[in-house]
């Protein structure tokens, strides 16, 4: 039997990205990558400065968009096996609707818009429901970062904050942010512990990373056992301080980054270090699926759930 292609869209501040699967189980869902394409569009550049969508920027989206639908057409995916969705520059765009528009009349292809609750949740999904581990899930994009506590399987809270890498490039980071993230972060580990009755709160709990970021710092930080994908703080720490000695351009020539990464990975970095001092986690996860991946398996739960009824 040959299953469908699935496709997701995933429109950050920082790059846009398509992802198409393959189904291989239905049973399970299991799927299998056929194509992976990132475009460093950076819509959050005009947004998080300007307060909306600039000209340019809608032109090259919409391109975007016609040749994303020109790469699912070519994999026969159907309309209900995709989905498109932005995240927090098109949040903050004041011009968001029309750029929505202005996509959907040039190319027929819907644009959500959604939460940072719904962004945490999706990429939660992706957690086995047999892991009974205390997981932080911590996805730092362009403009927000989301942070999702699980326990047992189960979730205990979903949280966005509107601090993400774009925006510290940018200088429009919120004011006092790493005091606030810190306070709330340990107000919800507190939360976490009386709910649970439990006197260990977070310390022995593990962050798993995601965004392009993580994985980048991952294989930076050096040679690696592919089985086991996780990393210390500490590690990070030293990695953190040595790209954040360096210049974009030094960056790039040494650690052989895209001008595109070698800016954002440093505030991502402190990002990620910020919320594992304030939970005192010691060991971060990457994983190799994404917000993508999520979107994609999201879309064939809520098909075998109908399915069901």
């Amino acid at each position: 039997m040959e299953y469908p292609h699935y496709a997701a869209i995933d429109i950050g501040s920082n790059a846009v990205r398509l992802l198409v699967k393959r189904l291989d189980d239905d049973a399970t869902g299991r799927f299998s990558k056929d194509v992976m394409m990132r475009v460093p569009l950076r819509l959050g550049q005009d947004v998080f400065t300007k307060g909306k969508v600039g000209s340019k920027k809608l032109k090259n989206l919409t391109n975007l968009m016609r040749a994303f639908s020109i790469v699912m057409g070519i994999y026969e995916v159907k309309d209900r096996n995709r989905r498109i969705c932005a995240t927090c520059a098109l949040r903050e765009a004041s011009n968001s609707a029309a750029v929505v528009k202005a996509v959907r009349e040039a190319t027929d292809l819907d644009i959500e818009i959604i939460s940072g609750q719904e962004e945490a949740g999706i990429v939660c999904g992706l957690s086995s429901p047999d892991d009974k581990r205390k997981l932080v899930y911590v996805d730092v994009g362009g403009g927000s970062t989301e942070v999702s506590i699980m326990s047992g399987g189960k979730t205990f809270c979903s949280k966005s904050y509107p601090i993400g890498t774009v925006k510290m490039i940018n200088s429009v980071a919120v004011e006092n942010w790493k005091e606030r993230l810190v306070k709330d972060l340990r107000k919800l580990a507190t939360d976490f512990a009386m709910q649970n009755m439990s006197s260990a709160s977070m310390t022995n709990a593990t962050i798993v990373g995601a965004g392009g970021n993580i994985n980048k710092l991952f294989s930076l930080a050096g040679e690696r056992d592919a089985a086991g994908q996780t990393m210390s703080v500490d590690e990070l720490r030293i990695l953190h301080t040595k790209l954040a000695s360096l210049s974009v351009e030094q960056r790039m020539a040494k650690y052989k980054l895209k001008a595109d990464r070698a800016d954002v990975i440093v505030p991502a970095a402190e990002i990620f270090i910020t919320i594992a001092d304030a939970l005192g986690i010691s060991e971060i996860e990457i994983p190799t699926d994404g917000l993508a991946d999520g979107i994609i398996f999201g879309i064939w739960q809520k098909q075998k759930h109908k399915q069901t009824l």
